[in-house]
């Protein structure tokens, strides 16, 4: 196999530097269910008060905060030391 070029390794490492955090603005969140079912790691579910909320570890993929039909969802980028 071929390996990455070095661009791309340098975007690995940067990426291994960083955490993410979708956080639902409970006052905009309709209740609607879309980041829900469009979440590919599935870690998003409805939370006590009817809201939506994450449970697992977020990648930042975007897929929520772009599809909420409410702008409910705020993907916050942290940086991490290792």
């Amino acid at each position: 196999m071929k390996a990455a070029s070095i661009a791309l390794q340098k975007k690995i490492e940067e990426l291994k530097h960083r955490a993410f955090k979708a956080e639902t603005v409970s006052s905009k969140c309709k209740s609607c269910g879309t980041c829900i079912r469009i979440c590919p790691l599935k870690i998003r579910e409805f939370g006590d008060d009817g809201k939506a909320i994450t449970t697992g570890q977020c990648y930042g993929c975007s897929i929520c905060t772009r599809k909420c039909p409410n702008n409910a969802i705020n993907l916050y980028i942290y940086h991490i030391d290792r």
